[in-house]
């Protein structure tokens, strides 16, 4: 394998957040940065509550209830950290608990989605089992690889996103994509969205069990992508080993 460094992309703004949250989240953050009582870890706190509340519909039957919730909650979610860089209180505290409240709310909406949909004789277990255990995976493997890139100072370990199609319209887009900082495809955040937002909302109870099947062929793309990178970087670190200075602050 080649020592070169993988191509890193910096952090981009997910679809979803930048066309349906922001257009309304940025200036609410704003004002509520003003507001004392205010705090990112509050914020924090209230998109936990409703992540468990939208698990907790939907796991007595009520979808379109939960589907509403999950959306709030992802709302809520983006509001806290654009208050926390607004205030300046940016922390490694509130970082793990806005970390710890997204799987709990992501793990538990999709756990009690599925356990309704077994219940109801939507859909087999074991198809729910094997989401799960694809979901507990991208999530260990997002922490593993930001870790091994941090050490290798690649940013995130993420894609670069760099690719330029030739088909016109494509290109147009990935170039308003790239002048926004945006991603130009949708990825994890547009998943849990579609299948616990939208679908819960949109789509009849009996069809539901093909959201789930769509999320987990998600998960298994985005976990094999990951063992890529994770390989990618793990290769440069053991042909580049970080200083001994750097080895010591590593996670």
């Amino acid at each position: 394998m080649s020592a070169e460094a993988p191509r890193i992309g910096q952090p981009l703004t997910e679809l979803w957040t930048h066309f349906a949250v922001d257009p309304l989240g940025q200036p609410l953050a704003r004002r509520l940065a003003g507001m004392g009582a205010v705090t990112p870890n509050r914020l924090t706190a209230v998109a936990l509550t409703l992540g468990v509340a939208a698990a907790a519909c939907f796991a007595t039957g009520r979808l379109r209830t939960g589907g509403v919730l999950f959306l709030l909650r992802f709302f809520v979610d983006c509001l806290d950290g654009a208050v926390a860089r607004l205030q300046g209180t940016c922390s490694t505290r509130g970082a793990f608990f806005d970390l710890g409240a997204d799987v709990i709310g992501v793990t538990a909406a999709y756990a009690a989605l599925g356990w309704y949909l077994v219940d109801a004789g939507h859909l087999a277990l074991p198809w729910l089992l094997v989401l799960l255990g694809l979901l507990g995976i991208y999530n260990w493997q997002l922490g593993y690889r930001k870790r091994l890139a941090a050490r290798a100072g690649l940013g995130t370990g993420g894609s670069a996103h760099a690719w330029s199609p030739s088909w016109t319209p494509l290109r147009q887009w990935v170039g308003y994509c790239e002048r926004h900082s945006v991603s130009a495809v949708p990825w994890a955040v547009e998943a849990e969205i579609a299948t616990l937002g939208l679908a819960p909302l949109l789509v009849p109870t009996a069809h539901l069990p093909w959201a789930i099947v769509v999320a987990l062929a998600f998960y298994v793309v985005a976990d094999l992508l990951n063992a890529r990178r994770i390989w990618r970087i793990a290769d440069h670190l053991d042909q580049h080993p970080p200083s001994v200075a750097t080895e010591g602050v590593a996670p």
